[in-house]
């Protein structure tokens, strides 16, 4: 392991793989894997931009496995995926526009604004019929629930998964599942941009991420049948655990962007 990882100890990529199941698990119930994943990626010592490329090479993998077994399952709301995929990838790119001119702080109040919203949303809104047909809702109306997800991942915010499942739950009344499930497809296509883009600039380290891709891909299948097993029950409280602890990192970022 020495050999391969020169500058990891063999414990630190132990510690890894067991972190890409665990995440690979929570992300395929609720999403926010990342919020497992980054930070012990980033106490490993690898330099910022090789933990951002490996982060988001691992999660992409876990999130194929975890779309195949909804897919499989029958619970993707394809009509939404088929609807949403472009409007949420041109949303991100021009939300990336616009963060690169807001200042830090600024950019920190609005992350934690949007994150409190969504946790007094999550609190509000009553877990429905779980639904496995397409939802009734015109193009227009699911264009303009997530394309402004796609615009806050465009900002490079954590937790975009849990808002795009939360918007489908609340906005387009699918059910918890169906929500979950429909959210990882539209993530492997807003994604994919990017993990190409750290790819060619060879910024994955890839001995690291493979053991971890594993992981995550074991850890994405167990967490979507897991899922489709318990179906709301899990989900609800996997995503009101996970926004809450996104609330509490958006505020001390924000304490200590202000100027």
């Amino acid at each position: 392991m020495d050999s391969l990882l020169p500058d990891i100890a063999w414990y630190w990529l132990v510690g890894l793989v067991l972190t890409a199941l665990a995440a690979g698990y929570m992300d395929a119930i609720a999403g926010g894997g990342g919020l497992i994943q980054m930070p012990l990626l980033l106490l490993s010592g690898l330099p910022p931009l090789s933990v951002l490329a490996t982060n988001k090479a691992v999660a992409l993998t876990g999130t194929a496995s975890a779309t195949l077994r909804y897919m499989l399952d029958g619970q993707v709301a394809w009509r939404v995926v088929r609807v949403a995929a472009l409007p949420c990838m041109l949303a991100a790119f021009l939300g990336s526009q616009l963060a690169m001119h807001m200042p830090g702080w600024l950019l920190e109040l609005a992350l934690l604004g949007c994150l409190v919203a969504a946790l007094l949303v999550a609190l509000l809104v009553r877990p429905g019929v779980e639904r496995q047909s397409e939802p009734i809702a015109s193009r227009l109306r699911i264009i303009a629930s997530l394309a402004p997800v796609g615009l806050y991942d465009g900002f490079s915010g954590p937790g975009t998964g849990l808002f795009l499942t939360l918007v489908k739950h609340a906005r387009l009344r699918l059910g918890l599942l169906v929500a979950t499930a429909t959210t990882k497809p539209l993530n492997l296509l807003t994604n994919l941009g990017g993990v190409a883009a750290f790819v060619w600039a060879g910024a994955v380290v890839w001995q690291l991420a493979l053991p971890m891709i594993l992981a995550n891909m074991l850890g994405g299948w167990l967490g979507s049948r897991a899922a489709i097993r318990n179906g709301a029950r899990l989900i609800r409280p996997v995503l009101l655990g996970m926004l809450a602890l996104l609330c509490a990192m958006a505020l001390g970022k924000l304490i200590h962007a202000l100027p």
